[in-house]
């Protein structure tokens, strides 16, 4: 890279940096809400755009889900996890991918301060997004 070339840059980051692109990424307030990404995520899921399958590399969960299938728990598993979810999953079959379904949701829900909040903020924006 010769000097004209680095002046050259540097004079793009400096027309850059004058536009105010550093500013409004420290203004929070020009900053996308986190239900502002959820939104575009789901976008993206609808759109085919990203993979619908969450996948976990877990020996010891394989073993629980196991262990309740042979000794018949996973209805009683399943409802109780149903139970203590606070919005409609929709789900009604007793499967381990219900269970693990409804096992992650409840653990954002009880474990987060409002990743479950926002994205029901976000499934809302979404139905009430007008053309």
């Amino acid at each position: 890279m010769t000097d004209n070339d680095i002046d050259e840059r540097l004079d793009e980051l400096r027309e850059e940096e004058s536009t105010g692109n550093r500013l409004d990424r420290d203004d929070p307030q020009n900053q996308a809400s986190f239900v502002d990404v959820l939104v575009d995520a789901l976008d993206s899921a609808e759109a085919g755009d990203l993979s619908e399958t969450v996948t976990a590399y877990d020996p010891t969960l394989a073993a629980v889900l196991q262990a309740l299938e042979e000794d018949d728990r996973m209805d009683d598993i399943f409802n109780q996890l149903r139970e203590a979810y606070d919005g409609e999953s929709g789900l009604t079959d007793e499967s381990r991918s219900a269970i693990i379904r409804l096992a992650v949701r409840v653990g954002l829900q009880e474990g987060t301060n409002d990743v479950m909040d926002d994205l029901k903020q976000a499934v809302e924006d979404r139905r009430t997004t007008t053309i």
